[in-house]
């Protein structure tokens, strides 16, 4: 027979971030950006001093100079929100990847003098940002963007917990063996804490088998009691998780930042010299 619970009405589940399509975007306006190039290189590659060449290189670093500063920017902004802080970072990240994209293209792939070391040097900081951004989707925030704090985890936590506990609860018919859950521990993720963080991914792969063996060692129930104890026993797990590994994703966040914005800066700093270069010999070639 059916195992079958009513949960009170007024208890509704957390909302969850915003989906974002920041690579998906990005791979489009690669791809179209490719496709212009092809067209453009049909009579030989086309060089860094040209017109063509000479866009894409000022589009490709402005489009960097706004990844630099418009995310930092729109973080320190008090009063005024101007948007969602994941939506300010998916254009940070876009306008990262193809911006540096249109930089690489610019250099005609002569990667000799200052030039070589500045296109070394974007590689380098976007693939440092692509680290970055998976560190930084370690942390758990609001819709917003907003990090919450240990008490907002334990909180939310604690709610589930209460829900879980009313589902769980063994009934059965007259005569019949009453099923009761058994929840899927929590088993350490193998290195510790900062593995936890790295190998996120896999550790998640891990927590739903379990979940479905949970299942299955309940026993007989209709489909809705189903759905929803397998929703709340992974929203138990993922908020377990996200405590067990929240301390040590600050830490190489923060870690992550000393390396990342060096990094950026000495970019920014020989971008600035390139351009002056190139624009103090074309002067001097006319």
């Amino acid at each position: 027979m059916p195992i079958t619970h009513n949960l009170p009405a007024t208890q509704v589940a957390q909302p969850r971030r915003h989906t974002t399509y920041e690579i998906e975007i990005s791979l489009v306006a690669v791809g179209a950006i490719t496709g212009l190039y092809l067209w453009a290189s049909r009579d030989g590659t086309p060089v860094s001093s040209g017109l063509f060449g000479h866009s894409l290189g000022v589009i490709g670093f402005l489009l960097m100079l706004s990844t630099e500063t418009l995310y930092s920017l729109r973080k320190r902004a008090r009063g005024r929100t101007y948007g969602r802080m994941s939506t300010w970072l998916q254009w940070h990240i876009v306008t990262g990847i193809v911006g540096s994209y249109m930089v690489l293209l610019h250099t005609a792939w002569q990667f000799n003098g200052l030039a070589g070391v500045v296109t070394l040097l974007t590689v380098v900081v976007v693939g440092s940002g692509i680290v970055g951004r998976y560190l930084y989707t370690a942390i758990p925030r609001t819709v917003e963007g907003a990090e919450l704090t240990l008490g907002d985890l334990e909180e939310q936590l604690a709610a589930g917990a209460a829900r879980l506990e009313i589902l769980a609860r063994p009934r059965a018919a007259p005569g019949e063996q009453a099923a009761r859950l058994r929840l899927p521990p929590l088993t350490a993720a193998p290195g510790g804490a900062i593995a936890s963080v790295i190998v996120r991914p896999l550790i998640s792969w891990r927590d739903r088998a379990a979940l479905h063996r949970a299942l299955d060692d309940l026993g007989s129930q209709d489909q809705a009691t189903s759905d929803e104890l397998r929703r709340l026993i992974g929203e138990r797990h993922r908020l377990l998780r996200q405590i067990e590994r929240l301390a040590i994703a600050r830490r190489l966040l923060a870690l992550w930042h000393t390396v990342h914005i060096p990094l950026g800066v000495a970019l920014f700093i020989l971008s600035f010299v390139h351009i002056g270069a190139a624009i103090y010999y074309a002067m001097l070639l006319h």
